[in-house]
């Protein structure tokens, strides 16, 4: 398979379901594959006229989860821009989750500086606050109040800009290659309330991965199956056996089915989040070791 680091700056604010509390309509971190999966198939029918919906749909199923990235180069060169960047990868540090600072170009994790999610949310996460009001006394509506949150495009304590990094792989077909992302994903929408004007995400750069080390450092190999390490934080979702000993958290994760007016849940699992470590070797229930190697990667999740 071929493989692309797609990079992408954040030209609106962005809102990424994560929990309702209450009135409270919290955004995720960062952006999961499948809701990546979403804008991109979106946007490919769009400009295809929605012709072979089922055939596009496992287009770009080989897809990563995407993770915030900080550059605070003040100037305007590509370049300059690119070695600066530092991306957020997910991590949990006694207990807390988080993310590491760490440069595209590196793959060392433990000596760089630890985000936690607080200290994300409190530099790059606002909140909308909103009622409807009764038109006659003017009093707020009941069961009116809403708050909304979104992500910023900069951030509030030094107006570093935001960009989103993530990989996308493509057998080796002659047509699915750089000029196919630039031509279909130079502009892309994701996430909610694109229509009220969230969500534009703008193709900074797309760079061909050859290396193998810079796959396996999320996750996976060059044909798509699971690369998992001890020790290291993982970047996708690992489908959960009841075999594996790990240090993080479960996550129960439903995957939908869009095709319907109505919405619904096509399958549901656990799996162990983004950020948790596997901690020692893996058995399956049938006594082989490397069952994880026959995990693949779809949309940001690996799974067998």
């Amino acid at each position: 398979m071929k493989w692309y680091r797609l990079i992408f700056s954040q030209a609106q604010p962005i809102h990424i379901g994560s929990f309702i509390w209450g009135v409270v309509n919290e955004t995720a971190a960062f952006i999961p594959g499948w809701t990546m999966w979403g804008a991109l198939t979106n946007t490919y029918l769009r400009f295809n006229k929605f012709k072979d919906i089922e055939k596009s749909k496992e287009f770009f199923t080989k897809i990563t989860n995407f993770y915030p990235a900080k550059a605070c180069s003040k100037n305007e060169d590509k370049n300059q821009i690119l070695s600066s960047l530092k991306c957020l990868f997910p991590k949990y540090e006694k207990g807390e989750f988080g993310f590491v600072e760490v440069p595209i170009s590196e793959f060392d994790e433990d000596n760089n500086n630890f985000v936690s999610l607080d200290e994300f949310r409190f530099e790059f996460v606002d909140v909308i606050v909103s009622t409807a009001v009764e038109p006659v006394n003017r009093k707020a509506k009941d069961e009116s109040l809403h708050e909304f949150e979104f992500i910023l495009p900069k951030s509030k304590i030094d107006n570093c800009s935001l960009y989103w990094i993530g990989l996308i792989g493509f057998e080796d077909k002659e047509e699915y290659n750089e000029d196919l992302l630039k031509r279909y994903f130079s502009t892309l929408f994701v996430g909610g309330d694109i229509k009220y004007g969230y969500g534009k995400l703008e193709l900074f750069d797309v760079q061909e991965i050859k290396k193998e080390e810079d796959l396996n450092s999320w996750n996976i190999k060059q044909d798509g199956r699971a690369n998992i390490a001890l020790e290291s934080p993982l970047k996708q979702y690992v489908k959960f056996s009841g075999q594996e000993c790990f240090e993080g958290e479960i996550k129960l994760i439903a995957e939908f089915d869009f095709s319907k007016n109505i919405s619904e849940v096509s399958r549901a699992s656990y799996y162990i989040n983004i950020g948790s470590k596997i901690v020692s070797n893996m058995q399956s229930k049938n006594g082989d070791y490397n069952y994880l190697g026959n995990y693949f990667l779809y949309k940001g999740m690996l799974k067998p």
